[in-house]
C-alpha cells in the first residue's frame, strides 16, 4: 500500500498486509471448515517509516470477500473498522457468521477464495487514495 504524494502530506508512507488466517470456531488455523458454525478471518498489516505512520489519525477500513471457485456467490463476508493509532503495526479479526456461505453442496462449490482490501479515510472521513489487497486463501465450507 502506497500513499498518493499528496495524502495528508505524508509522501513516502508505505505498508503491506503481513498475514491473513482463516480461523475456525475452536481457534484454530484451518482452511476446511463446517457451514454451521462460524469463524474468523484475522489480517495483520503494517505501514512505515514509523515517523510517517505516527502522523496517521483517520481509520482503516478492513473488507473480506469470499470469491467462488466453480458455483457460487461472491459476496463481502464481513468488514472492520480499525483506529488508527499512530504505530506501525494493525490488526483485525472479522468473525464471519454460520451459514454465511454455501457449502459444498450441489449446485455450488463450496470452495472459495479470500480476498482482503485495507483502505484509509482521514480524521474528517475523506477516503484517501491508500489501499492494500491480499489474495488468499483457498478454503472449503463443507456441510458435514
Amino acid at each position: 500500500m502506497t500513499a498518493d504524494p499528496n495524502f495528508d502530506g505524508l509522501a513516502g508512507l508505505e505498508g503491506s498486509v503481513t498475514a491473513v488466517a482463516i480461523i475456525d470456531h475452536d481457534g484454530n488455523p484451518n482452511r476446511v471448515l463446517d457451514d454451521e458454525f462460524p469463524f474468523d478471518v484475522t489480517i495483520n498489516w503494517t505501514v512505515e517509516p514509523p515517523a510517517t505512520a505516527v502522523l496517521l489519525d483517520g481509520n482503516w477500513t478492513v473488507k473480506a470477500y469470499a470469491e467462488s471457485m466453480g458455483p457460487g456467490p461472491e459476496v463481502l463476508i464481513g468488514s472492520k473498522v480499525v483506529p488508527a493509532n499512530g504505530g506501525p503495526a494493525y490488526a483485525a479479526k472479522i468473525t464471519v457468521p454460520a451459514n454465511t456461505l454455501p457449502p459444498d453442496k450441489a449446485p455450488d462449490s463450496g470452495v472459495y477464495k479470500l480476498v482482503v482490501v485495507i483502505t484509509y479515510r482521514t480524521a474528517l472521513n475523506v477516503l484517501t487514495e491508500m489501499a492494500a489487497f491480499s489474495e488468499g486463501p483457498t478454503f472449503l465450507l463443507r456441510e458435514p
